[in-house]
């Protein structure tokens, strides 16, 4: 075989494997962590440096504002900004709101789906619907109004782990570890810590391993050698 031949080959497949590796799979409980095993990367003060979290990615639609729709009948419909409204299975026409966005007549709260759509001018609109019915209609939303994709979702009280950037006073640099529950601190599981690079350049803690490159009061510059809990 042609040298350069089997040179493409060999190329193409490690190439591929790596692909699949990277690619995504949407609706498969994981626990993520962020950023890759040994790759230098580059947070500012106050940014969280490695983050471990446990769910699934999912197609969502997340509004950037809050928007409310009132209805007769006391009827009101609510999207909350920042919070995901997803699809529950790929297959999946509808979305749903991980919380409950309507209030009915009686007073009483309960989550209903939501049908994303857009028309000829490139403009969204969200439908809540009941019965295979549409209902109230949040319309002519950009795409600068919504962000529509993959999303990750935590899982129900699942648990995450972080550690952020504190800065530098002298040769210690300062840093934050959290815990959290379903994406959200818990107060009484934040606790600072300090590593001085005099006897060293690796911080560890709680089983992570982090190597430092440069670091200053503004930015650090590091690679993640070892993730939370592994040993």
């Amino acid at each position: 075989m042609n040298i350069f031949k089997y040179i493409f080959i060999l190329f193409t497949i490690v190439f591929t494997s790596f692909s699949a590796a990277e690619e995504r799979i949407l609706y498969k409980e994981i626990t993520d962590n962020i950023p890759s095993l040994n790759k230098e990367t580059e947070v500012y003060l106050g940014d969280r440096m490695l983050v471990q979290r446990h769910g699934s990615w999912r197609e969502c639609i997340t509004p950037k504002e809050s928007y409310t729709k009132k209805k007769m009948g006391g009827w009101i419909y609510q999207l909350k900004a920042g919070q995901p409204i997803c699809k529950e299975e790929a297959s999946a026409k509808d979305y749903k709101a991980n919380y409950e966005d309507v209030l009915n007549g009686n007073g009483d709260y309960h989550p209903m789906k939501i049908r994303l759509s857009n028309d000829k001018n490139d403009l969204y609109k969200l439908c809540w619907r009941w019965g295979g019915m549409s209902g109230a209609c949040i319309k002519k939303l950009s795409k600068e109004d919504l962000k529509v994709g993959e999303t990750f979702l935590y899982t129900e009280n699942s648990f995450q782990q972080t550690i952020e950037y504190s800065g530098k006073s002298g040769n210690i640099l300062k840093f934050i570890y959290s815990e959290f529950q379903d994406g959200f601190s818990r107060q009484s599981f934040n606790r600072e810590f300090q590593v001085d690079l005099t006897e060293g350049d690796i911080v560890a803690f709680k089983g992570a391993l982090l190597k430092i490159h440069d670091a200053t009061n503004v930015s650090i510059k590091y690679s993640v050698v070892r993730n939370f809990g592994k040993k």
